[in-house]
């Protein structure tokens, strides 16, 4: 499985690194990651690009994220990008959980809905420019093969 360092994380999610710094001692799945080592998943960058959203658009505090944080990294670390892509993500901050949004979903407290099609394809954007076309080579398979000619039993 692909991991990423903190300095990719970091650029991916357009975070300071003094910031994810801090985030990795305040938010429960990011405890325990830590180091220069990759150790974050690709998951891992969405969900952070989701909770840097609420921080700075929205203006919510991440302590008080950090109780919705599991349910968020944990679905941002088991569905796919493309499938997260045309999904839309429920987080109830009141109640410290996050889950996709069902079709007969019905709220009893004010929740956030997050349409994740800008997140995933921001990840999709960073992740396709991290590798220049010019760094892949091409396979260069040999025109023929030669190979010896078949031998025959008891000739």
């Amino acid at each position: 499985m692909l991991k990423l360092t903190p300095q990719q994380v970091s650029d991916v999610a357009q975070l300071p690194d003094q910031t994810l710094r801090h985030w990795r001692k305040v938010l429960p799945p990011l405890v325990g990651l830590n180091g220069y080592a990759p150790c974050f998943s690709p998951g891992d960058a969405l969900a952070l690009l989701v909770v840097r959203y609420l921080v700075k658009a929205m203006g919510i505090s991440v302590a008080t994220l950090a109780p919705a944080s599991a349910d968020l990294f944990s679905l941002c670390r088991s569905t796919s990008w493309p499938l997260l892509a045309d999904r839309l993500l429920v987080v109830d901050v009141q109640n410290g959980s996050v889950h996709a949004l069902d079709r007969d979903a019905s709220f009893g407290v004010p929740v956030i809905v997050i349409p994740m099609r800008a997140f995933a394809e921001r990840l999709q954007a960073a992740w396709a420019s991290s590798f220049p076309s010019d760094d892949q080579l091409s396979l260069q398979f040999p025109l023929s093969l030669d190979t010896p000619p078949a031998r025959i039993a008891n000739a």
